[in-house]
């Protein structure tokens, strides 16, 4: 006999007495029809615990049911919905009267949150009900998590929403096998070629490839040129090796040994292979993207190889990746940066395999090991976080992982007063760990409040700037003082593009809802931030360009940020025509427009970018010049091409498909995805209610710019509009505080980054889910 027969005849010992009511009518005493469930517990609504559950009274003598998911659930929509009345009974009503509506008075519009027994199962974890019916404030989520594009084969590519502008005008296109540049001029052998291609099978190493290899390295003349080269443009563009380190450690050792064997270090000569592509990029003997920077750079990841990197990891292992990162990011003409992230990935695990994310002082190793230790972590660090940033992907490094501290500041300048001023890689270290925190709270997987972005957004501008970092109203001066010149561009142009993308998925939605008063809908600050870092993009971009062409014809991220810059102006100008901020917008899409246009036929990357910047351009001039036409960006376009969703990518088929959405939502712009129709654009109180979170510059700026006459944007000489724009660069008045030296700020900064690991099992979203439009903007442009 079964255990199941056994239990059974235990339960039913007397089988005349079997209960013939479900247990809910007999706790009531009410009339059961023994079906399941039965009518009665259907009328009650409690059908799902028919027939052997009962509901169970609760102190107050109140009922909880055993599932009301489905309760809070109808809640929640009925909730949303009255906020939304409420919204439009305060628009119709301010447009009359000044008074409030009587019905919008506190006490009524204020829904009660105690009504949910505290016993729910319904409640989470932390005890807390659904987030829409706990926040205050009525918040919405932007769905701008990013683009994943699948190809013909399956290939599949995601970017989130920070990744940069060109980046989403087109899928990678897929490059041969050998650069053109280099079939050209073939003075690597094809046994070269082929170890290097990352796509093959692991090609064998012998001593015939590493002689082959040695015999590209340059005469030492020109050796020690390169170098030189290296250390004067590291101060800025990338933190070099010691001059010690570089002529007495790397060079000479590789150029004294009589083969590969000889040399001290496993990787010394992929290192300075590497050394030499960094180089040689900035030689200005030679063309912007010369083929000998790039066989430099074959050379050297080929040179990798010749020693197993995981297994004989040293220190130059790691800072020869990360050259080769380097390399991969100033000399992106491909539009593409999935090399570049793989890399610095695994930079970041040869990092953890020789431990110099921790303290290297408790190892009781030299003071000067422990500072070359730390100074390839934080360059690490650096790199990991700003190419996940502009490839829109996670970072590699956590924060709660580092131990690491700060290197001593051997390059300190000084001030007028002769005090120790942190210099430019010591600042771009530390501002490095704030973007990794504005990566981490805003574009993670959980969804941020509107008053989270806020106060990021303030963190970021009062991120201190020492003053001789700062940008310059007055001209910058001859050739001798381009080291500077390009850091503070650097500097201005980080802090900028942070705020872009933070920003710029609350600037398409208030775009969308109030194209003709963008600064008073409930996101009209970020359309204010958006407009003014887009502006100082432009402006210092155009004056750069025209101080040190030569210069910034070679760093592709300051035509990146120029691009997004011209991306913005157009959109508003094509969705709010009839703004105020309409007119100067248009002349700022001239601007950059004429810049790229002269710059193309000496300059790659304005070049590559020509294309898709006189598309704006025109488009920009379409919306103003012939509204009518079909030509401008409408609504319906924008909300037909679903971004931020799965796309198909075929090379058969110029454009790409995009899943489809609801006919509802795709009839009425103003339906999100779970059905729930939105609200009208929000009234300015939304901001007035926010303005505690609100940086002191943007409140300036949106008072400023409501008495802004366009007519003075258009007769401004760029002279003038530097000067407004670097000064607003600023983003405080305050000096750099020098307590950031001290060991308890530094402290501080570094344990400012929450747990990373807060994410749920299961994606809910906490509201409404409005569609984002920026990425469907960029497809839109037609490439």
């Amino acid at each position: 006999m079964s255990g199941q027969e056994t239990t059974e005849q235990r339960e039913r010992k007397k089988p005349g007495r079997v209960a013939t009511s479900c247990a809910e009518c007999r706790r009531l005493k009410l009339r059961c029809d023994r079906k399941v469930p039965c009518e009665t517990c259907l009328k009650r609504g409690c059908g799902a615990i028919c027939p052997n559950g009962s509901l169970t009274s609760s102190k107050g003598n109140r009922l909880v049911l055993a599932n009301t998911e489905e309760l809070h659930n109808r809640i929640e929509i009925m909730s949303t919905r009255i906020r939304e009345l409420e919204d439009a009974l305060r628009q119709a009503h301010s447009e009359d009267f000044d008074q409030p509506h009587p019905l919008l008075a506190g006490s009524i519009t204020v829904i009660p949150q105690g009504s949910v027994p505290e016993t729910s199962p319904s409640l989470g974890e932390s005890g807390a009900p659904f987030a829409a019916a706990t926040t205050t404030e009525t918040e919405t989520v932007i769905d701008a998590f990013g683009t994943l594009t699948i190809g013909t084969r399956g290939e599949t590519t995601f970017m989130s929403s920070t990744a940069r502008s060109e980046y989403l005008i087109q899928p990678p296109i897929k490059q041969g096998r050998i650069s053109s540049s280099l079939i050209d001029n073939p003075r690597l052998s094809r046994r070269v070629l082929d170890a290097w291609m990352p796509d093959n099978d692991l090609t064998p190493v012998d001593d015939e490839l590493r002689k082959l290899v040695m015999g590209h390295l340059p005469p030492l003349s020109e050796a020690i040129r390169l170098c030189d080269i290296y250390l004067d443009w590291g101060k800025t563009l990338w933190n070099p090796l010691s001059r010690h380190e570089l002529f007495d450690g790397v060079l000479e050792s590789v150029y004294r040994a009589e083969s590969y064997e000889s040399i001290p270090g496993p990787h010394d000569l992929s290192l300075l292979f590497s050394v030499f592509s960094l180089a040689a990029l900035f030689d200005f003997d030679r063309p912007a993207y010369s083929v000998e920077a790039y066989e430099y750079y074959i050379l050297s990841h080929v040179a990798l190889n010749f020693s197993c990197a995981c297994t004989d990891t040293t220190l130059h292992t790691v800072h020869a990746v990360l050259h080769i990162v380097q390399y991969l990011d100033l000399s992106d003409l491909q539009m593409d940066p999935s090399r570049a992230y793989v890399f610095i990935g695994l930079a970041v695990k040869l990092g953890y395999r020789i431990g110099i994310h921790l303290h290297s002082a408790r190892f009781k190793l030299e003071k000067c090991d422990v500072q070359k230790r730390s100074v390839v972590f934080w360059q690490m660090f650096l790199m990991d976080t700003w190419l996940s940033f502009y490839a829109g992907r996670p970072p590699n490094v956590s924060p709660d992982w580092i131990d690491a501290p700060y290197p001593d500041d051997e390059f300190a300048a000084q001030s007028d007063k002769g005090e120790p001023e942190i210099n430019w890689h010591s600042w771009s270290w530390r501002y490095s760990r704030l973007l990794h925190e504005v990566l981490v709270n805003a574009f993670g997987t959980k969804t941020p409040t509107y008053k989270t972005i806020l106060e990021l957004d303030r963190k970021i501008r009062d991120f201190p700037i020492p003053p001789h970092l700062q940008p310059r109203c007055e001209k910058e001066g001859p050739r001798s003082s381009i080291s500077s010149q390009v850091q503070r561009l650097y500097l201005l142009t980080s802090k900028e593009a942070t705020l872009l993308n933070l920003h710029r998925r609350y600037f398409s939605q208030a775009l969308q809802d109030a194209p003709t008063d963008l600064l008073k809908h409930k996101y009209g600050p970020s359309v204010m931030a958006m407009y003014r870092s887009a502006w100082r993009l432009i402006i210092s971009h155009s004056q750069m360009v025209a101080n040190i062409p030569d210069v910034i014809a070679r760093v592709p991220i300051f035509w990146s940020h120029a691009f997004s810059a011209a991306i913005v102006m157009c959109m508003i100008v094509t969705r709010a025509p009839t703004s105020s901020m309409a007119v100067s917008s248009l002349h700022e899409l001239d601007v950059v427009y004429d810049v790229f246009q002269k710059a193309a036929p000496t300059t790659k990357i304005a070049t590559v970018l020509l294309d898709p910047i006189t598309k704006i351009w025109r488009k920009g001039h379409e919306a103003v010049d012939h509204p009518n036409a079909e030509g401008v960006l409408s609504r319906a376009e924008l909300d037909r091409l679903g971004g931020g969703s799965t796309r198909l990518i075929s090379k058969n088929s110029p454009s790409p498909s995009h899943t489809s959405s609801s006919p509802s939502s795709e009839a009425d712009p103003y339906v999100g995805q779970n059905g729930i129709r939105i609200s009208s654009p929000p009234s300015s109180s939304s901001v007035f209610e926010l303005s505690s979170s609100i940086h002191p510059r943007i409140m300036q700026d949106m008072r400023s710019f409501n008495g802004f006459e366009p007519s003075f944007a258009a007769v401004a000489t760029p002279q003038e509009s530097l000067v407004q724009a670097l000064t607003d660069a600023q983003f405080s008045q305050n000096v750099f505080d020098a307590e950031l030296y001290a060991a308890a700020a530094q402290h501080q900064v570094l344990n400012t980054f929450p747990q990373p690991f807060g994410a749920q099992e299961v994606y809910k979203p906490d509201g409404v889910v409005l569609d984002a439009t920026w990425q469907r903007f960029v497809e839109q442009l037609g490439f």
